[in-house]
């Protein structure tokens, strides 16, 4: 993610008190309670070597999944539709006929089948498509694919699905999507996020891009900036607000907005 620090200090650090982050049509603003010194300050709250309880370790999970989260989303509304009119993205899901459980060997397919596809669209090998993709477990415990193409040319299931042979593959409508990063990360994720994170994917990756994606935008600002950008934006554009509290931020106000709202 791209990040920008407005406020520096004579001394080298900078101090900003909240940011705006940007991902395609969305925008979501925090204004923290304490102004915040990067360089040197741990502003993560990390210390110490004790021994983690098993209770700990649980939520420190549940955390890199949230954050996992809240980056997939914010990936994805950053690259839909940044590829030209003629793209609409693709929201697919791949299954094994067989029931496949190795994560390794099914990661190795999946790779041959992105191979396959890029060959199939612009007759040569390059490595072209754009997507994102999270892995799940099915109830079986076979591992499917969950997959947003950003620029994937229109080709029918019968074709997608003879391209990947490996078993089904499922295609679903996401046009009319105002928040696509919301709807297919939690779509994608469902299984991750509403109880415990899968044991199989333990220390492994819960989903991937292909390389160079648009990244979303993050701005630091001090309150002044970020004040000025929330008066800049029409109060209908809102789509989100919350606060919460944070042992080393204080009070977080949180607003999202959504420019693709009444064409903005």
């Amino acid at each position: 993610m791209e990040r920008v620090y407005f406020l520096r200090l004579k001394s080298g650090f900078c101090r900003y008190d909240g940011k705006v982050v940007r991902s395609g049509d969305i925008i979501e603003i925090y204004k923290y309670e304490k102004g915040i010194y990067t360089g040197g300050v741990n502003v993560n709250g990390r210390a110490g070597h004790g021994e983690t309880t098993d209770e700990q370790k649980e939520k420190n999970r549940e955390l890199v999944l949230m954050r996992a989260r809240r980056e997939l989303r914010r990936i994805i509304n950053a690259n839909v539709g940044q590829y030209g009119e003629e793209f609409t993205a693709k929201f697919l899901t791949l299954t094994f006929k067989d029931n496949v459980k190795d994560l390794e060997v099914a990661n190795n397919e999946f790779r041959q089948f992105i191979k396959r596809l890029n060959y199939r669209v612009y007759k040569k090998k390059c490595s072209q498509l754009k997507y994102s993709a999270v892995v799940e477990f099915q109830s079986r415990g076979a591992v499917h694919y969950h997959i947003i193409f950003y620029n994937l040319p229109y080709i029918d299931a019968e074709e997608l699905a003879e391209v990947w042979g490996n078993g089904f593959v499922k295609i679903n409508k996401i046009d009319n999507i105002d928040n696509v990063g919301a709807y297919v990360c939690k779509y994608m994720t469902k299984s991750s996020y509403d109880d415990k994170l899968d044991d199989k994917l333990v220390g492994k990756k819960s989903y991937f891009n292909s390389r160079g994606l648009i990244k979303p935008i993050e701005q630091y600002l001090d309150y002044e900036d970020i004040e000025n950008i929330k008066k800049s934006l029409p109060k209908e554009l809102l789509i989100y607000k919350n606060e919460f509290e944070s042992d080393y931020l204080g009070q977080i106000e949180y607003e999202q907005y959504n420019l693709k709202k009444n064409n903005y």
